[in-house]
């Protein structure tokens, strides 16, 4: 076995070194930088294991460029920087292998030193003797690592070659730096796999053995870290570091000591520098730092003054270096030169304020002293400085001075900034030492000791927040003094203080967890703590990542939890957890997932009135990143909405975690504030009644009084960064400058005299600057830099001025405003430049050598306009300039390069891409080159198919010649000609993806994203864009002037009619109706008509047709002959038909038979016939024939009919295409009937039968056009126009295609969809001869027709409400631009809304329309038009409510007959995605083939807390059964449409009231007979005792607003009687011979058609039905209806949790019902009946009853004692003399005695109703009682 190796001491060796680093990535031909050392060592003994090192002739060369086809350079400026201190000699002890001391010169830069090591640690050697492979932990200079020895040995030659690889992700102390990084833990679960970093090296020895020694003749050592940002195991950037140590010769001379002196610099372990060097960004100069930071200053300061420049954050980046650098004193003379300039001062302190040092502290700390900052300054400074301050020994107290400085203590919010501040310091400073030391704890500490001591809330609240983000176990203790568990002071300490509390323990917990779970456990389990305090114990113990037991002791406290709002909480918080994916949640999500098996899955149906966790989030695993988002919803039991909302962003990436943000809100007692009417209700005679009647009461007290606050708080990585609380007293305030007049009077002048005065400033902010580093030595002794710095700047500049004409007098009144006219001027220009850079490479103070991948984003949105608004005219006019240069709203910049710098040439950096230009394309757009082709480049081969093949070649080679060919460029531009403006997003990008298709290949290159406005050339130039709004009745008269103000004025007496039509004719609506009476109908309203046209096709006398020559047949003639139409308008229509019957002949599957093929044939000779048809008659007929409603048809309709009442109705020249449907339904059978059940059979199955009779050929035709509009069948809309509520038939199969009767359980979606609609109106039949008899009487049918229908075009009844225009202005004159128009009929029996948007320009035609109505109660349509007179393209969509199977439900569907392509080709790139998120969302899928274009869904509500989905798209149908909803809905009976008052969208408005309504809960108490049902909807059975009032409900709140007393009637057993205390009134209500008598403060109220009204605070009393109700809405009585047998309480919302009594808190925990009114659980609803009787006094009251404590007659063994128990509650007794007549078994608690004890029931100091319960068993109440001789001394 080999021997130690060792040089001689008395000889000298001789070694050439090189070393090399190279970063970048690891494929070839991309550029990479790096540096190169080389030189001769020379190795000579001193003494005994001391030898010398001496470095000759070292070299620096560096390297940037291609890898591997560039060579490297030398670089003399390092060299000699370098080389003066290498060149001196070193001294290292060496024995055995082992490097031990290092000695150098005095002061040698630790540069140097780290170099000498890296080449020392090649010797660094451990040889055992027995083993030829072993493994052991070596110290080398990356720190002492994992490392494994191979020794294999050459005996004959006695050389011995050994392999050494060292570990370096597994490192028992590694050497390494990181900075910015405290706040991201790792992950515990997953190690190495996850890791960002991983590195490695290996070292191969080659040893000669001689008789002198062993000796190393060569070592090579390679070493390689790589970086994979997103985990990926290819994109991955790779830092290799390469030796090589070679021996040269060896001279027999003694080396002589050097006669410098030499201090120790310790062992081969790497050292960082005491000053770290400079940021990888950039090398600046810091000989003079005063003098360089004014330069940086003023050339920031200069070349920002009007936008940001270009490199302002690398300025400011060296702006913050240089005050790194800087004393105190050059900070303070600076501030001196600049203290006077707002702007230099401004960017000072910020950069002062980012750098973080104790200099920059003290001088924060001096301005604060000296009153040199204004407020914000301050604040901005002080919140600055602390969270990116370097935390060490230094900066701990002088940060802890600073936060007690006065300056700071006067001011609230100063102080909240800087202790917050400083906790995080401390968090920081903590998370780097073992111990925390005591001092730097001391101040917050002390801040809690002080607010406990003086009970001050705010202060609290400051300090547990602070102890929160310090996260030391050492501050447990002062938590407990805040929580209920150890002290019993704690319980007086308000609610939203203990949570602070208990969320100040959520980072202790990552420190030490038993000991936070033992406590919170403790919380959560008990029940009597107030249900917030326990939810958010539960959140916090689940953050601690409790194992298994802990979470099923959770699961087991849920399960005996009778709180619904804590049950809620756990359940759901435990259910989110199971779901989750993130590798950190893998144990306890396991674990929830098992514990949920415990709990009872009715917790899962509780609705959101009670609290939840909501879970999002999802986890990559290729890429080893997540993100989990929590919701903590808290509902308090005393309101609806909840109490506090919690919302926390995790981030999860390669094996650490980092809590991004998180925002929490918290409410309390708001509904007070907001329902605060003035109402001095204390002074009521009631309260003092009530209280009174309180006292009686066992154990009463009113609920305390909600102190109303409202706090929110804001977290960025865990650490808080402010809060705000609203108490009280600015809460009043606001709602008195809402409410109160004089107050909101004096807001709104001051705002007006300030928008008088103008607005104007400039404000320029850094506003972030992340920096992030990570330094590890490479075995070079060159350091390895990661580094990733992001800065963001913002700046506004705003400048606003206005006056309002005529100007506000002294006496100003809001109304005042309504009739003056306002002028604003305003030029504001936001900006925010967001600027990142992340580096690898080394970075020492002399050189940078990296690979820089920088990214930067910068957006401009400047907003310059003059706005004119006339408030009494309605009109509001805004003018801005047109586009003049090129404007970036949005630029995104991105580049990857490798950096070359030196100190030597400062400001002269080498820059390569590190994609180079040139590189080797993406091998999808090389051509193929056959090889004849490649032979005969140049020669053209003759042939028929040469020409175009050539030129597809010659096209490709051109792009194989361009330059930067692989730049994939985007531009995209929508041009404005009128507005001399386009918007083009344009995108440029090259990236390395064509080698690896990784993110990190992609974020190589160079990319670039912009959004720009760019001025268009236009025929004018424009000196200015308009806007203006019209609104109300001058926007008809506005639209007329504006089209006629280049021809001559008009006047303004035009008659009203007049201008309708002038409207019409300006708009251009008359183009867009006018076809429509044929074809284009169909288009407007998807399917009125889309079967029409088509069955005009099937009666074509050319069609092989027997059954044809019936009367309809006859119709068609005479009035398609007695047409005369323009000849251009023949054309268009024909064409148009044409069009749509080639369009339906291909749609459809079955269009191959010869059904189809028929009607293929017979449309060219329909088509030419129709084409004569007659010019429509004026468009106000047609719209009226088009849609006249179903009373309009009487008792017709039927589709013949109504439609011929429309062919008549076009006045004589009828359009054939009505008519002829007619005729096709009345061919197919004499009798409508069977046409109509024909059409449901065909339709329905889908199965379009194609054979050849006629029959089915014209139905074919008929119901395969509408289905390719509709769907397999016609719209519920193709009620054949009579009315569009589906009176048609056809459309009973409306709903659904597939109509399948399957025996067996149905799968839900073959159910069909049923319109409400239908079921309402049922068809009636007409025998046969009516239908023809209809046909001659044109004139009444039209007038029928036209008095109920509604037009086509609103703008026939009524003037536009709105209009809007955009115009290009010249010299005062508007060219061009846009019009929108808006119509609206809101009030009539159908609601309906049109808009119209049309192109100014004389010749462009183009226009959109858009049409919304409810039509009745059960639909809603709207549709879009767009194109050449709003002709080309179009879309609708309807919604109906109904049923599907036997269910309510609601179906919407959208229609697409005619869609641009873009439209189209964007639906289809989204509709790839469309399967994968239904499997995402739990969906089944199937699929079918549907309409080809277009798409329903079905949604059915199969119980309030259910429903049912059905989507149904082309080729798919996704479907679900019982999907859970948030809410319950309520399913309440409907109303008949001949009850619906107009206008009929009330129904829909109604939704959501009917869902608050819901969301109450009942909010209403029901007692009948003996079934009582309170607030909370629990039911049970009470029979009350004679002649004693019951408290049923009451307010329990400290205002005693009312309550409510009943007992029962002397009149009958089921009567009642009851009475109320309200305000100034007593309330009585009996009954007396079968009516209701009312008696007002004792007097009697007349008994029939009561009314009564109340002055003061309303409230109202009148009949309903055989009762009387009372309403009292200001005291929280919505309704209270009472009629002798039945009373119903309805109370208001804001009075959920504050009510008592029989009915119970109304605050949804129903497992809490029976609370007496002592607070406590009655055992069973008889003794909670009875604990709320009103005791009354002996001889003078009804009630004989009174409750007292009782003994059990019998005795008891009680853990082997004889025992007498006395009962802990009262039971009923009779009064003494009164014997009982009639009991009843009641259960109550006792508490025993030993039997020989003294006590007995008659003493008084003995409470029993404050003593333990030791048994439970029944006595018996009274409850009715005889009094002969009545004791009325009681």
């Amino acid at each position: 076995f080999p021997t130690d190796p060792r040089f001689g001491s008395r000889k000298s060796h001789l070694y050439s070194y090189e070393g090399w680093v190279l970063n970048g990535l690891q494929e070839k031909s991309l550029a990479k930088a790096g540096v190169r050392l080389s030189g001769k060592l020379e190795i000579s003994g001193l003494s005994e294991n001391v030898y010398l090192l001496k470095i000759r002739s070292p070299l620096f060369e560096e390297y940037n460029g291609i890898w591997p086809r560039d060579p490297f350079t030398r670089s003399s400026k390092i060299t000699q920087m370098v080389s003066s201190c290498l060149t001196r000699p070193f001294k290292f002890e060496y024995s055995s292998g082992r490097i031990g001391n290092i000695y150098g010169p005095e002061d040698c830069p630790a540069m140097c030193i780290n170099i000498v090591r890296g080449i020392l640690n090649m010797m660094q050697i451990t040889i055992k003797k027995s083993q030829n492979v072993y493994e052991l932990q070596e110290a080398g200079i990356g720190g002492v690592c994992h490392t494994r020895y191979i020794i294999q040995e050459d005996r004959k030659n006695s050389r011995v070659s050994i392999t050494k690889t060292v570990d370096q992700n597994n490192c028992q102390e590694k050497v390494m730096k990181s900075v910015g990084m405290a706040y991201i833990y790792p992950c515990p679960v997953d190690m190495m796999k996850g890791r960002l970093v991983k590195g490695t090296a290996a070292f191969s020895y080659k040893l000669k053995q001689s008789d002198s020694g062993t000796l190393i003749t060569e070592v090579v050592s390679q070493q390689v870290y790589q970086i994979s940002p997103l985990s990926e195991p290819t994109g991955v950037a790779v830092m290799e570091a390469r030796q090589q140590l070679t021996l040269l010769e060896v001279r027999s001379e003694q080396g002589s000591v050097p006669d410098i002196s030499m201090q120790s610099y310790g062992s081969l372990r790497y050292h960082f520098p005491s000053v770290l060097p400079q940021m990888p960004l950039q090398l600046i100069k810091t000989k003079n730092p005063e003098q360089r930071i004014v330069e940086t200053l003023q050339h920031i300061v200069l070349n920002n003054q009007q936008d940001f420049h270009d490199d302002v954050p690398y300025r400011f980046l060296e702006l913050v270096q240089l005050c790194r650098i800087a004393s105190a004193d050059t900070l303070e003379s600076i501030w001196r030169q600049f203290s006077d300039k707002p702007r230099y001062r401004q960017w000072l302190l910020s950069a002062v304020s980012a750098t973080g040092t104790t200099e920059a502290l003290k001088f924060i700390k001096t301005r604060i002293r000296n009153d040199d900052l204004n407020y914000l300054q301050t604040l901005l400074s002080v919140s600055f400085a602390l969270h990116l301050m370097k935390a060490d020994e230094h900066t701990v107290p002088i940060a802890a001075d600073l936060i007690t400085s006065s300056r700071i203590q006067k001011n609230p919010m100063l102080q909240q900034v800087a202790c917050l501040g400083y906790s995080s310091v401390v968090n920081r400073y903590c998370s780097q030492t073992s111990a925390c030391p005591k001092e730097a704890l001391q101040p917050i500490h002390d801040l809690a000791d002080e607010a406990i001591s003086r009970g001050r809330e705010d202060k609290m609240k400051l300090a547990l927040k602070c102890i929160g983000n310090m996260g030391e176990p050492a501050s447990i203790k002062r938590i407990l003094k805040f929580l209920p568990i150890s002290s019993s002071s704690a319980s007086d300490i308000p609610i939203h203080v203990q949570i602070d509390a208990i969320m100040a323990l959520r980072k202790i917990a990552w420190k030490d967890p038993k000991t936070v779970q033992g406590y919170l456990i403790q919380i959560l389990a008990d029940q009597s703590l107030p249900p917030e305090v326990r939810m958010m114990a539960c959140a916090v113990i689940f953050e601690t990542r409790p194992a298994l037991p802990l979470i099923t002791t959770i699961a087991n406290v849920a399960m005996k939890e009778s709180n619904l709002q804590v049950a809620s909480f756990v359940y759901s918080h435990m259910k989110a957890l199971s779901k989750s994916s993130l590798p950190y949640t893998y144990n306890i999500s396991s674990a929830c997932n098992i514990a949920l098996k415990l709990l009872a899955p009715k917790l899962d149906r509780l609705s959101y009135r009670y609290s939840k966790v909501i879970r999002i989030g999802g986890y990559f695993d290729n890429y080893k990143v997540g993100a989990a988002g929590d919701v903590f919803v808290m509902n308090s039991p005393g309101t609806m909405f909840p109490s506090a909302v919690i919302s926390k962003l995790m981030a999860y990436s390669a094996g650490s975690v980092a809590d991004l943000v998180e925002v929490g809100v918290r409410v309390e007692g708001l509904t007070d504030v907001i329902m605060k009417q003035n109402i001095p209700f204390a002074e009521y005679p009631a309260y003092k009644k009530i209280k009174e009647i309180g006292k009686a009461l066992l154990g009463w007290k009113e609920l305390p009084t909600e102190t109303p606050l409202i706090s929110a708080y804001l977290k960025l990585f865990g650490q808080e960064l402010a809060y705000v609380n609203i108490n009280k007293e600015v809460l009043h305030q606001a709602m008195k400058t809402v409410l109160e007049p004089a107050d909101r009077n004096m807001v709104m002048k001051r705002i007006a005299s300030q928008i008088r005065n103008g607005i104007a400033g400039q404000w320029t902010q850094p506003v972030w600057l992340g920096e992030l580093r990570y330094i590890v030595p490479t075995c070079t002794g060159l350091p390895l830099e990661y580094g990733s710095y992001t800065t963001a700047l913002a700046r506004a500049a705003l400048n606003v001025d206005g006056k309002i004409t005529p100007p506000l007098t002294g006496d100003f009144r809001p109304s005042q405003f309504l009739e003056s006219t306002v002028q604003i001027r305003s030029d504001i220009s936001p900006s925010l430049y967001l600027h990142t850079v992340a580096t690898m490479g080394v970075n020492t103070e002399y050189f940078q050598h990296a690979v820089e991948i920088q990214g930067k984003v910068l957006t401009r949105v400047p907003m310059k306009f003059d706005a004119k608004i006339d408030m009494k005219l309605k009109n509001i006019k805004i003018e801005t300039n047109p586009c003049h240069e090129e404007t970036e709203i949005v630029v995104g910049r991105h580049k990857a390069f490798a950096v070359s710098r030196n100190i030597g040439e400062l400001g002269v950096e080498k820059r390569t891409s590190i994609l180079p230009e040139d590189a080797s394309s993406n091998i999808v757009e090389e051509p193929f080159k056959p090889s004849e082709r490649a032979s005969s480049e140049g020669s053209t081969m003759q042939g028929a198919d040469s020409t175009p093949r050539k030129h597809a070649y010659s096209s490709q080679e051109d792009l194989r010649h361009g330059t930067g060919r692989k730049t994939h460029k985007r531009d995209i531009c929508i041009k404005w000609h009128h507005l001399g403006c386009q918007l083009c997003f344009s995108r440029r990008s090259r990236d390395a993806s064509f080698l690896k298709n990784t993110f990190l290949h992609r974020l190589i290159g160079e990319h670039e994203a912009k959004i720009v406005l760019i001025p268009v050339q236009t025929d004018a130039d424009i000196d200015k864009i308009q806007l203006e709004i019209q609104a109300g009745s001058r926007a008809a008269s506005k639209i007329i002037h504006v089209v006629n103000s280049e021809s001559e004025e008009e006047d303004e007496s035009s008659p009203y009619e007049d201008i309708q039509a002038k409207l019409k004719k300006i708009l251009g609506i008359e183009n867009v109706f006018k076809v429509a009476n044929k074809t284009q109908h169909q288009k407007k309203q998807p399917s009125k008509k889309g079967n029409t046209m088509l069955t005009e096709l099937g009666t074509d006398p050319n069609a092989k047709n027997p059954s044809s020559s019936s009367s309809a047949s006859s119709t068609v003639s005479p009035s398609s002959s007695s047409s005369a139409a323009s000849p251009d308008r023949k054309k268009a229509v024909g064409e148009d038909e044409n069009d749509e019957v080639k369009q339906a002949r291909n749609k459809d599957a079955s269009s191959k038979s010869s059904s189809s093929s028929s009607s293929g044939r017979s449309s060219k000779s329909s088509s030419s016939k129709s084409s004569s048809s007659g010019k429509s008659s004026s468009s106000k007929s047609s719209s009226s024939s088009s849609s006249s409603s179903s009373k309009s048809s009487s008792s017709s309709s039927k589709s013949s009919s109504s439609s011929s009442s429309k062919s008549s109705s076009s006045s004589s020249s009828s359009s054939s295409s009505s008519s002829s449907s007619s005729s096709s339904s009345s061919r197919k059978s004499s009798s409508h009937h069977s046409h109509r059940h024909h059409s449901r059979h065909l339709n329905g199955s889908s199965s379009s039968s194609s054979s050849s009779s006629s029959e089915s050929l014209s139905h074919h035709s008929h119901g395969h056009h509408s289905g390719h509009l509709e769907g397999g069948s016609s719209s519920s809309d193709s009620s054949d126009s009579s009315d569009s509520s589906d009176s048609s038939d056809s459309s009973s199969s409306t709903y659904s295609k597939i109509w399948v009767t399957l025996s067996g359980d149905d799968e839900i979606y073959q159910y069909r969809f049923k319109s409400a609609h239908r079921q309402e109106f049922p068809k009636r039949k007409l025998p046969a001869d009516r239908l023809s008899s209809t046909y001659p009487s044109t004139r009444s049918s039209r007038a029928s027709s036209r008095a109920a229908s509604w037009p086509k075009f609103l703008g026939d009844v009524k003037t536009p409400v709105l209009a809007v225009f955009l115009h290009g202005v010249r010299n005062d004159k508007k060219i061009g631009g846009l019009q929108l128009v808006v119509y609206a009929d809101i009030d009539s029996i159908r609601p309906r809304m049109q808009v119209f948007v049309s192109n100014l320009t004389d010749s462009s035609k183009w226009k959109l329309c858009a049409d919304a109505s409810v039509l009745n109660a059960h639909k809603a349509a709207a549709y879009l038009k767009w194109g050449r007179n709003c002709k080309d393209y179009k879309m609708s969509a309807e919604l109906v409510t109904g049923r599907f199977a036997a269910y309510p439900a609601v179906q919407v569907k959208l229609e697409w007959p005619k869609v641009p392509s873009s439209v189209r080709s964007i639906a289809e790139w989204f509709y790839k995605f469309v399967p994968g998120a239904a499997f995402m969302l739990g969906l089944s899928e199937k699929t079918d083939k549907n309409p080809s274009r277009q798409a329903r869904v079905i949604v059915a509500l199969t119980s309030p807390r259910t429903c049912d989905v059905v989507i149904k798209l082309p080729d798919m149908i996704l479907y679900d059964k019982a999907m859970r909803l948030p809410l319950s809905l309520p399913v309440g009976p409907r109303i008949p449409a001949s009850e619906l008052q107009p206008p009929i969208w009330n129904v829909f408005a109604e939704a959501p009231s009917a869902v608050l309504e819901n969301l109450k809960g009942q909010a209403c108490c029901s007692i009948s007979h003996n079934k009582i049902t309170t607030f909370n909807g629990v039911q049970f059975n009470y029979t009350m005792p004679a002649n004693c009032y019951h408290i049923l409900a009451q307010d329990c709140s400290s205002d005693l607003k009312f309550l409510v007393m009943m007992r029962n009637a002397e009149e009958a057993v089921n009567l009642k009687a009851i009475n109320i205390k309200l305000g100034s009134h007593e309330i009585d209500m009996h009954p007396v011979n079968g009516r209701v008598k009312l008696l007002v403060d004792g007097v009697e109220s007349r008994v029939r058609n009561v009314s009564y009204i109340s002055a003061g605070a309303s409230m109202w009393i009148h009949s309903e039905k055989q009762g009387l109700v009372l309403v009292a809405p200001a005291y929280g009585i919505d309704k209270l209806y009472f009629d002798g047998y039945t009373l119903r309480i309805q109370v208001a919302l804001w009075m959920a949790g504050k009510m008592c009594g029989i009915c119970g808190k109304y605050d949804a925990e129903c497992e809490q019902e029976y609370r007496m009114p002592n607070g406590y659980l009655a055992k069973d609803a008889v003794s909670f009946g009875h604990s709320w009787i009103l005791e009354e006094k002996p001889c003078t009251g009804a009630c004989k009853l009174r409750r007292s404590f009782v003994k059990l007659e019998k005795t008891v063994q009680l853990a082997g004692v004889e025992s007498k128990c006395y009962s802990t509650e009262p039971v009923l007794r009779c009064m003494k003399g009164c014997s009982a007549t009639k009991t009843t078994p009641v259960t109550v608690g006792f508490h025993c005695l030993p039997a020989d004890s003294a006590t007995s029931l008659t003493d008084k100091q003995t409470k029993f109703d404050q003593k333990s319960e030791d048994m439970q068993d029944t006595v018996d109440a009274h409850i009715a009682c005889s009094c002969e001789n009545e004791d009325c001394s009681a």
